[in-house]
């Protein structure tokens, strides 16, 4: 019979008789049957036991078991089993059981082969409708089985999806992925892992069945094993056997113990955001195509409630944000001095972002140093009004000298952060700058006036919002603080000048009646007056008393100046020659040298004249024995500022000034000299800001000074 489904179909033949089984034998094979033929009742029912077959033919009349009893075993082990009957001994009896009990046909003997093969042609066909039956009804049963599956994995993927949509704290929304994933998986062991702020690597934000000290020092690159590479591509992957896998063999080991791992990523609108790794799926199996579309799926889904979570805990913290904002601008509208404002700003960075030390420095752009002006979470002593105690650190423990920041991008945190970190750390008495010391420029007007420097030992990086937002703060502070400075220094100028002014009204009815009574003496006796030393002393203290008053006076009272266009290099050489005798009395040697540019400004010459002046006679002073002073002229750009300026700077081989005189000198009333007024240095640093430039010094004690004004072109 031919084979029409592609299946072996087997007779089974059970007669007593050995002519009828050798001939049915032939005849079966001849007609294309696979057919065994049995002799035994016994040996037939232990086939039927042991054996399948598609067909039996059997006679009934058997000794000991009839076809009857071979019916009934048939259809015991296979209730569909196609059984024909054959007998001599025709019965109603036997008939009726034959049907009872489920025999396909009853045929009695002598049986016609033709009529045998048509029977048996018969029943294989019903066995292979049965057949196709019984296994499209299995193929219906599987279908129905999977549809079920897949209908309650979309039910459970969207319980999911609405129950990570009911979350709004991230931490706790990040736990629930994970678990749902491995849940959906069946995977003992996975993890969810996001990108940080740069986009530069992998953390493992939440996991299950991870040791957590290994989760927490995860900082996976991107591109790199299994998640960074997922990560980087943005394409779910399904690996089979890791340790076969070339490119990502025994990575994982650490964490992941099994080889079959799964991994996709968490992407919206084509932005990743970080990877779901799955793996040790429970029953030990490996993962199938299906469980990494299943966990795909999900992870769409995953992505979308954090973006969500992400942009709303965003908002309530950028609402938090303007909230902490509009408190401390109307606490510090309120403060009433420097000190508070200081206390102010440092309590509601710490409501902004993670602070355990803060420094404050203003920078001094004619010494080259910071200055510290404020501090919290240090260990250095401070005044009950916030200011650093000078009675218990001294000044070089916390000024830092020698800063230098030509050719730095101040707007590089990172730069300026591991600039000040280098040169902090030299001091002892500020903390010790961490991985997380960041540095903040304070600009105005384009010019650096302060560094605000902020640490944590958190371990958590600033932001680029949480350092946009302290420099925000920071800028509104500096403003109060310049503000209150120079309202502090108009106060003590009014009330100076006002002192002054006083003073000097004062002394110039003595000194006019002292200078009026010489000189009635010198008319009277003019032969003691020429002769006299102590006459001519006195004449020459009073005159120089008299100059001093007039230098308090013009400087209690300063006024516009009336400016016209000249030749600085002519200014400087009336200067030089008024100074000559003092030069030539000490044995200095004097020298210019300019460069090829232009020196005529617009200034007012008497002023600068007297910067000259005041600055020749400080180096002077400074060179008791001799020595050289020497000035030159060139276009140059101070490190402080950003455009180029006409440099005159003046050096001399003096005594030089010690390191920690350098940010007094400009002080008003400072002086190291024993008959100075402490007032020189004011006034030049004063007439030069009124110019519109500004000065430097550089000094090394024992071996010189240069001071360098800049003037602009």
């Amino acid at each position: 019979m031919p084979n029409t489904t592609g299946e072996s179909e087997r007779i089974l033949f059970i007669d007593d008789e050995v002519g009828m089984c050798n001939s049915m034998r032939e005849l079966l094979r001849e007609s294309g049957f696979a057919a065994t033929v049995v002799q035994s009742p016994q040996e037939a029912l232990d086939k039927i036991r042991s054996e399948s077959f598609d067909l039996i033919v059997t006679d009934i009349k058997m000794p000991k078991i009839s076809g009857l009893d071979i019916l009934f075993e048939a259809r015991k082990a296979d209730p569909e089993a196609i059984v024909i009957l054959m007998t001599g001994f025709a019965s109603l009896e036997s008939s009726l059981e034959a049907i009872r009990q489920g025999a396909f046909e009853y045929l009695l003997k002598p049986v016609e082969y033709s009529q045998l093969e048509i029977s048996i042609r018969r029943g294989l066909e019903k066995r292979q409708a049965a057949r196709a039956r019984k296994r499209l009804l299995d193929d219906l049963k599987t279908a129905n089985l999977n549809l079920n599956n897949r209908l309650n994995e979309i039910n459970a993927l969207y319980e999911a999806g609405r129950s990570l949509m009911a979350v709004s704290e991230l931490k706790t929304l990040l736990d629930k992925i994970v678990a749902l994933a491995a849940g959906v998986t069946q995977a003992e062991i996975g993890s969810l892992m996001l990108l940080n702020g740069s986009g530069e690597y992998l953390i493992i934000e939440s996991s299950i069945g991870l040791d957590p000290k290994i989760a927490a020092q995860v900082r996976l690159p991107l591109g790199e094993s299994i998640a960074g590479y997922v990560a980087k591509s943005g394409q779910p992957l399904m690996v089979q056997d890791v340790e076969k896998d070339e490119r990502f063999k025994r990575i994982n080991k650490e964490r992941y113990h099994s080889a079959s791992l799964l991994c996709v990523p968490l992407s919206v609108s084509q932005k990743t955001l970080g990877v779901i790794n799955m793996a040790n799926k429970q029953n030990g199996e490996n993962f199938t195509e299906h469980d990494l579309k299943l966990l795909t799926t999900f992870a769409s889904q995953a992505a979308i409630a954090i973006d969500d979570t992400r942009h709303q805990q965003e908002n309530l913290h950028k609402l938090r944000e303007f909230t902490v904002l509009f408190e401390l601008s109307q606490k510090l509208s309120a403060v009433g001095s420097v000190s508070a404002m200081r206390a102010t700003v440092f309590e509601y960075l710490k409501k902004l972002m993670p602070l355990d030390f803060a420094l404050w420095f203003e920078w001094q752009e004619n010494l080259a140093s910071l200055k510290p002006v404020g501090a919290t979470g240090t260990n250095i002593p401070l005044t009950d009004t916030g200011s650093f105690n000078l009675d218990k650190i001294r000044q070089e423990d916390i000024i830092i000298d020698n800063v230098d920041f030509r050719g730095m991008n101040l707007e590089s945190i990172p730069a300026l952060s591991s600039y000040l970190a280098e040169r902090i750390v030299k001091y002892p008495a500020f903390p010790r700058p961490g991985g997380n010391f960041t540095a903040l420029p304070v600009l105005q007007e384009g010019e650096l006036r302060h560094v605000f420097c902020v640490a944590n030992e958190s371990g958590h990086a600033y932001t680029e919002q949480e350092i946009s937002l302290a420099r925000l703060v920071i800028s509104q502070a500096s403003g109060f603080y310049e503000r209150e400075k120079a309202l502090l220094n108009a106060t003590r100028l009014l009330t100076m000048g006002n002192m002054i002014s006083e003073i000097s009204h004062d002394l110039r009815r003595p000194l006019t009646n002292i200078r009026g009574g010489l000189q009635i003496l010198r008319e009277k006796w003019p032969e003691v007056a020429e002769g006299s030393d102590f006459f001519k002393m006195i004449e020459s203290e009073v005159l120089r008393l008299n100059e001093l008053v007039k230098e308090l006076v013009d400087f209690s009272k300063p006024h516009k100046y009336e400016t016209e266009i000249a030749d600085i290099r002519m200014v400087i050489k009336r200067a030089s020659e008024l100074l000559r005798p003092e030069l030539k009395k000490k044995n200095i040697k004097y020298s210019e040298e300019y460069d090829a540019c232009d020196y005529e400004l617009a200034m007012n010459k008497n002023q600068i004249l007297e910067v000259f002046l005041n600055l020749f006679l400080n180096s002077v002073d400074a060179m008791e024995d001799g020595g050289g002073l020497k000035v030159t002229g060139k276009i140059d750009r101070p490190s402080f500022k950003k455009t180029d300026y006409l440099a005159i700077t003046i050096t001399d081989t003096g005594c030089g000034i010690k390191q920690e005189n350098l940010a007094k000198i400009f002080d008003r009333y400072y002086t190291t000299k024993k008959t100075g007024t402490g007032l020189g240095l004011a006034v030049v640093e004063r007439i030069i800001s009124a110019h519109g430039g500004t000065l430097s010094v550089q000094s090394e004690y024992g071996k010189g000074t240069d001071f360098t004004l800049y003037f602009p072109i």
